[in-house]
């Protein structure tokens, strides 16, 4: 485990870099195929010296050779299989995975299996997925750890309705509370047409039903929802 990889979630503790996992966790006699075509292009494709003063070394397969063509069609074929068994994995919940959502910077969240029914890996060595305004950063894919829970600590309780938004150490209890009455209308199917609907929605039932306490805005609460509503309506289509 990397520096990088110290804030990762303890259920994440045996998952690997997308870039690692993707040979890990991919179909044996697939990758034992890709990798018999992968030399077979090598060897048998005529190559062309394309090289420069900054890249001495490189050559590509001469679009004139259409034995190499057809060799490195084949191969790519394999490796659109290859992704699309590791995306099935994830659409069932085979393999699980953990990313940063939105920002590189940004904390560690383990993404629901619904949401690869529209998201899509983008490059596997920098460890990136897309979906419908929604981009993932280093990702790791692996099997949950199970994590036995600590015992549940009784804390007193805390008077935060009057404390302003942005005050240090004010519990962030409002995106909580509207993450559960959002999961509560998805599972109802009473999502609104559009993300940004849906977001002032919860918006508008959180200050009815907490009149005191301060409301994150709509866009504040699309961000955190994005995610979820796009899986979620995914899969009420």
């Amino acid at each position: 485990m990397t520096a990088q990889d110290d804030d990762l979630p303890p259920d994440a503790a045996a998952s690997k870099h997308l870039a690692i996992a993707y040979r890990v966790h991919a179909d044996p006699d697939l990758m034992a195929a890709y990798h018999r075509k992968k030399k077979q292009v090598e060897h048998e494709g005529r190559w062309e010296y394309v090289g420069s003063v900054r890249n001495p070394d490189y050559y590509v397969l001469s679009e004139f050779d259409s034995h190499g063509q057809r060799l490195l069609e084949e191969q790519k074929q394999i490796l659109m299989q290859i992704e699309g068994d590791l995306m099935s994995k994830l659409r069932r919940g085979v393999l699980t995975i953990w990313a940063r959502e939105g920002s590189p910077l940004a904390p560690w969240r383990k993404i629901p299996a619904s949401a690869w029914r529209t998201l899509k890996l983008d490059d596997v060595i920098k460890g990136t997925a897309k979906g419908p305004g929604v981009e993932l950063f280093d990702i790791r894919m692996g099997v949950p750890v199970k994590v036995q829970a600590p015992p549940a600590a009784i804390a007193p309780p805390v008077e935060d309705d009057l404390i302003p938004k942005g005050t240090p150490g004010r519990p962030n209890k409002g995106i909580d509370i509207i993450k559960v009455e959002f999961e509560r209308r998805a599972a109802a199917k009473e999502l609104a047409s559009s993300l940004a609907a849906e977001s002032r929605t919860l918006a508008d039932w959180y200050r009815h039903t907490y009149p005191r306490r301060e409301c994150p805005t709509p866009k504040t609460i699309e961000n955190n929802i994005r995610l979820d509503y796009n899986a979620a309506k995914t899969g009420q289509a």
